[in-house]
């Protein structure tokens, strides 16, 4: 294998590599916690008493 062509697959490679960091950093996170109203932590009477409360 020529080393003009190692050069080119390497740099593909590490193209590729940061690509996908670039990605999955700048996409959009999922929140995690309660602040999305699915929080496993609040019983459904006390998310009734909220829903009841909102209205």
């Amino acid at each position: 294998m020529s080393a003009s062509l190692q050069t080119i697959i390497a740099l593909v490679i590490v193209a590729l590599a940061a690509t996908l960091l670039l990605r999955s950093w700048f996409s959009k996170k999922k929140s995690s916690g309660c602040g999305n109203g699915s929080c496993g932590a609040v019983s459904p009477e006390i998310k009734k008493l909220q829903a009841k409360l909102k209205r």
